[in-house]
């Protein structure tokens, strides 16, 4: 689990670096700090590690059928712009223009734990999705 959240800053070229409790995370448990890098639905960026890739985006598609217009769908959304990260030396990642462009990332950047992936977000995006968060949890779970 990567746990925390992190304010740092991403330069002019893309690089940011992942915070080092995340990296260690990484290599405690997955073995080295390589992510995969890709889009998310709330406007962010979710990094996996390869192991967590498979286990959660990969066996989603799998579970349905190819020509399954949903699974096309999140391969087209998810899968497609997927990037492998590897941290330099000091610990940066560079986040391809497409990825930040979506994500609206800039110079300050906010990196959020997560069960088993972390997420990358616009610091002003996030605040924003908090409050939908929290609007939607005053409310209880939804039934099916």
């Amino acid at each position: 689990m990567f746990q925390g959240e992190h304010k740092n800053t991403m330069d002019a070229k893309g690089r940011v670096n992942i915070p080092a409790s995340f990296r260690e995370t990484l290599r405690s448990r997955y073995g080295d700090e390589q992510v995969i890098v890709t889009r998310d639905y709330d406007g962010c960026l979710h990094a996996y590690p390869p192991k967590e890739w498979e286990r959660n985006v990969i066996a989603s598609l799998r579970s349905r059928d190819f020509n399954d217009k949903w699974r096309r769908s999140y391969e087209r959304f998810v899968v497609s712009p997927a990037v492998t990260c590897i941290p330099d030396k000091q610990g940066r990642i560079l986040l391809p223009p497409t990825l930040r462009d979506f994500a609206e990332l800039d110079k300050a950047v906010l990196f959020a734990g997560g069960e088993g992936h972390f997420e990358i977000w616009d610091i002003a995006r996030r605040e924003s999705q908090l409050e939908q968060d929290l609007d939607m949890l005053k409310n209880g779970p939804q039934h099916p």
